[in-house]
């Protein structure tokens, strides 16, 4: 029972408060082990284990102590924090959620529950507690801006705007309000409004990460790249990626590199390690040495890359060098413009000793062009980027219906795709290869094989490119800013076309388009350039 424990309990308690913890979990778990349902004891555990930062298992007892104790509202609130910490959204929604049945209005329940819902992905619910939230606290500005980012994630980008525009009148120095107000005026196409607010964010504090990344991507989007590259750099300032190497020894263009180690290493992701390591071979041409690291899943195609000493995957340990530089740095270091950026020709090729793995799949003479499909990026990469850059495969319907071999290049295949690709591959309408697809020295080869390549803005439509071969890219109405505004053609890749929707979310259009291109039988079609 439990009043047999309370000397226990009273003495762990003295240990806690005086930060003897391990002293303090000793005893409680001695009370666990004459009783597992002993809820003070599994509460006291929970916080110590708070305490030294092990979320996973602070939520554990927190969890288990919330089931069988009455717990107050302070310490129901702290609960569901740790299991927000744990990425346990759905107890810490059902513990917000009992802080609320209690007190209705309880302002840090209903901000907590609001990010968990959204993290659960019931975002019309998340929504109408932030719209509580600003009823209840009607002057806060991070209310107000909190709502906006929900409804940007919502894609109502309007409200979006107005909901950032009023946490800037209720606190006319919110930098962050400035710089989202920027990213949603730039998504609805009004550039020069949005460069306006990049402007007003650094006027208030000129070295605000955020505003300069997103100032940077904006002028890259427009093809002002000069001005572009120079700012990109702030993404390192940004708190969303690291290098974990000295910025005294990056290579910045301006010292001599003749005769030097240069350790170029990758970043972001596996379509950006491809579109930009084309510019390795500059550094080798200046007299450098250079060892590159690459994402492991790229090692075997880029392995010997011809622009490289060495080439290394991204768990080796960092060699010894005289300067670094991040991949996506060498246009800026290089002092690049569009011009440099097209290849003469392809600079990647796939191994030879894999082209053959692929013979089964072109067995006998056909006179239908082989084309490669890809229609999503990676099921990891849940954002933003992600989400609008992915299409359902049923919706490709009208694509596979035209007179083509249609061949996949999904290596990851979302679970609402799979049970229609399943359908599609009995039919014979589209070949799934995805587990023969180890690496992307595999999808090398097959793409290879192929007469083009069909796909949205992935690694793969980078990878194609960068082979040589015609690849048509299905562009969301605000593209990455690689891809530009109002042009079929790229300054990347001589053989890309880019389809583009002319509508947020309308990508019937983008597939009638492809098929009528597909039906026309020009895959080489020469691309529009913009206007100048």
């Amino acid at each position: 029972m439990n009043h047999d424990f309370e000397p226990t309990l009273s003495e762990a308690q003295k240990h806690y408060a005086a930060g003897r913890f391990d002293e303090a979990a000793r005893l409680l778990q001695g009370v666990l082990a004459s009783a597992p349902d002993h809820g003070e004891a599994h509460a006291g555990l929970g916080f110590i284990a708070a305490r030294q930062g092990d979320h996973a298992r602070a939520a554990e007892h927190l969890v288990a102590a919330s089931t069988r104790i009455p717990m107050p509202v302070d310490d129901l609130n702290f609960a569901a924090q740790v299991c927000q910490s744990a990425q346990r959204h759905d107890d810490a929604i059902a513990l917000f959620e009992r802080c609320l049945a209690q007190f209705p209005n309880h302002i840090a329940s209903l901000h907590g529950v609001a990010m968990s819902l959204v993290q659960a992905g019931n975002l019309p619910r998340a929504l109408e507690k932030l719209e509580q939230l600003c009823k209840l606290q009607p002057q806060s500005a991070e209310a107000h801006y909190n709502r906006g980012n929900l409804l940007g994630q919502m894609e109502r980008f309007d409200d979006e705007r107005m909901a950032y525009e009023y946490a800037i009148k209720l606190k006319p120095r919110f930098v962050p309000a400035y710089t989202n107000l920027g990213v949603v005026l730039r998504d609805l196409g009004r550039f020069d409004d949005a460069m306006l607010q990049f402007k007003k964010a650094l006027a208030i504090d000129p070295n605000d990460a955020g505003a300069r990344t997103n100032r940077a991507q904006t002028n890259l989007l427009r093809g002002e790249f000069e001005h572009g590259w120079r700012e990109y750099e702030w993404r390192w300032r940004d708190g969303t990626m690291s290098h974990g190497l000295p910025d005294s020894t990056q290579w910045t263009g301006t010292q001599p590199v003749a005769g030097k180690t240069v350790f170029v290493h990758q970043e972001q992701g596996f379509g950006d390690t491809l579109q930009f390591v084309r510019f390795v071979d500059r550094l080798t041409e200046s007299g450098a040495r250079v060892v590159l690291r690459v994402q492991n899943a790229l090692l075997p195609l880029l392995q010997h890359y011809r622009g490289a000493a060495e080439v290394i995957g991204e768990r080796a340990p960092v060699p010894a060098f005289d300067f670094h530089i991040p991949l996506l740095s060498l246009p800026l270091a290089l002092k690049l413009r569009e011009a440099d950026f097209a290849a003469t020709g392809p600079y990647l090729h796939a191994p030879e000793s894999l082209v053959a793995q692929w013979d089964d799949l072109f067995a006998g003479a056909t006179e239908r062009p082989r084309v490669g499909l890809v229609w999503s990026g990676s099921r990891m990469l849940l954002n933003d980027r992600n989400r609008n850059r992915a299409i359902a495969l049923e919706q490709l319907q009208p694509l596979l219906d035209a007179q083509a071999d249609f061949v996949s290049l999904q290596h990851d295949v979302r679970e609402s795709d799979r049970a229609y690709l399943t359908e599609l591959e009995a039919r014979g309408v589209l070949r799934d290869v995805s587990s023969r697809l180890a690496t992307f020295a595999d999808t090398a080869a097959l793409i290879s094989r192929l007469d083009l390549v069909i796909g949205v803005d992935t690694a793969v439509a980078h990878l194609a490119g960068a082979l040589g071969k015609p690849v048509w890219i299905a562009l969301p109405f605000m593209p990455d800013w690689r891809w530009q505004l109002n042009r079929s053609d790229s300054p990347w890749y001589a053989t890309a076309r880019l389809f583009r929707q002319t509508a947020r979310g309308d990508w019937a259009s983008v597939i009638a388009a492809l098929r009528a291109q597909l039906d026309a039988g020009t895959p080489h079609a020469q691309a529009t350039k913009p206007a100048r």
